[in-house]
């Protein structure tokens, strides 16, 4: 495909202060030249105004275009203060969507934590539609997503807390299988965090780091009937309504169905669990 220039190019890029010099595909990749929109500018140091003192061409990688990934080849513009009492005396621009020495653009990585984090896509599929590397994305996604879970309103509005385990790595010949506690806001259907194992001190150290005011808000409590995880409860929300969330209520049920009809003398899977929760799973917690 040849090159070609147009102000439709520069909108449907639409990065902000940005125009579209060129445009070609390359390979399977979209090859876009592109530079800045600004004519003048003024020094860092004195305000006087900058003269051109030539360019450098910079590669980053944009958000994918017709499903293909974008290399954008910025031709970055280096300045020349004229005064000569300055101390300032030349510098390359500089721009927001564009980080120095970046791989991605920072909208591109802004989107990646959002399909990683909200969409829930693999990190390896989101690197290979930006053409980058698995490295680079969880960057971005840890740059990105640390502000979100840092943020203290994050977790604002959970009336229905729901808790169960996941397992996380398979046993092994040296290790047992570990497990994952996920704890979620059942009403929104969010996730809220991911605790490391399922044990009581995991789950409480959990509870007890949150507001007093947090915990009063809770009025109803669906868990895995892990005996652990009603422990923990005991003393953080004791006064919410403890239930076994649906499928877990569903399966103790088909087990006690099945023990009956076969007479079967094995202890529930759930041992001691049934006895330490309310079993009242309806509807509105599951």
């Amino acid at each position: 495909m040849g090159q070609h220039s147009s102000a439709s190019a520069s909108r449907l890029l639409g990065l902000d202060g940005f125009e579209v010099l060129a445009a070609e595909i390359v390979g399977s990749e979209w090859q876009l030249v592109v530079q800045t929109t600004a004519t003048m500018v003024g020094c860092q140091g004195c305000g006087v105004r900058a003269e051109a003192h030539g360019r450098r061409t910079v590669r980053v990688r944009d958000l994918p275009a017709g499903g293909r990934p974008v290399v954008l080849a910025w031709r970055k513009r280096l300045w020349r203060c004229r005064e000569p009492a300055c101390g300032v005396r030349t510098w390359t621009e500089q721009v927001a969507a564009i980080r120095p020495r970046a791989v991605l653009t920072e909208r591109a990585r802004a989107e990646s934590c959002r399909r990683v984090g909200k969409d829930a896509h693999a990190v390896a599929a989101v690197a290979r539609d930006l053409g980058v590397g698995w490295a680079t994305v969880m960057r971005a996604v840890a740059d990105h997503g640390t502000p979100l879970v840092d943020d203290p309103t994050r977790l604002d509005g959970v009336a229905a807390l729901g808790l169960d385990e996941t397992s996380f790595l398979k046993a092994t010949r040296t290790a047992p299988t570990r497990y994952v506690t996920g704890l979620v806001d059942l009403e929104q259907g969010r996730l809220l965090d991911v605790v490391a194992d399922r044990t009581r001190a995991a789950v409480g150290r959990w509870l007890h780091a949150r507001p007093r005011g947090w915990l009063a808000g809770i009025t109803t409590v669906a868990l895995d009937p892990w005996r652990g995880y009603s422990s923990a409860l005991v003393v953080p929300l004791g006064h919410a309504t403890v239930v076994v969330d649906h499928f877990h209520a569903i399966r103790l049920a088909n087990w006690w169905s099945t023990r009956s009809a076969v007479g079967c003398s094995r202890r529930p899977w759930a041992t001691g669990a049934a006895s330490a929760i309310r079993c009242t799973a309806s509807a509105s917690c599951c």
